[in-house]
């Protein structure tokens, strides 16, 4: 048996990689957050309606380009007046399905805002940063 020439150990090596990756990525997928926001839990979803500061919700799916280009608005707007005194949560749209059913969650791309425990402005699909600022500033008054 011959010895392997540098072009096949590279193509192993490279092929070894590849694989390694693509396996780390489907057992521990990233989930996208926009600065300030909170991977959605259950536990500190329910403890923050009940707290004393709005809740933002983002229902977020990692393949949806509508949800990326909101998440680049959500990161130009914290820590400005439509996202400072919120708590904010991202929700996985693949995987919360108790949240979606609990909420009426047919989509991706949904905002969600809720005051005192309730809903009380929904969105979808927008990307537009002054429309999505001018929606979270209109729920929140």
């Amino acid at each position: 048996m011959s010895r392997p020439n540098e072009f096949t150990l590279a193509r192993r090596t490279l092929l070894g990689a590849a694989v390694a990756l693509g396996v780390s990525a489907i057992a521990f997928p990233a989930l996208s957050l926009a600065t300030g926001f909170a991977p959605y839990t259950k536990s500190t979803f329910d403890a923050a309606l009940k707290g004393s500061k709005p809740v933002l919700v983002h229902v977020h799916a990692e393949w949806c380009p509508v949800c990326k280009k909101q998440e680049s608005v959500f990161n130009e707007l914290s820590g400005t007046g439509s996202l400072k005194n919120v708590s904010a949560f991202v929700v996985d749209f693949d995987k919360e399905t108790e949240f979606k059913k609990a909420n009426n969650i047919g989509s991706q791309s949904i905002i969600l805002v809720f005051k005192d425990g309730k809903e009380v402005a929904r969105s979808g699909g927008v990307t537009d940063k002054d429309r999505i600022a001018t929606f979270i500033g209109a729920a929140l008054q």
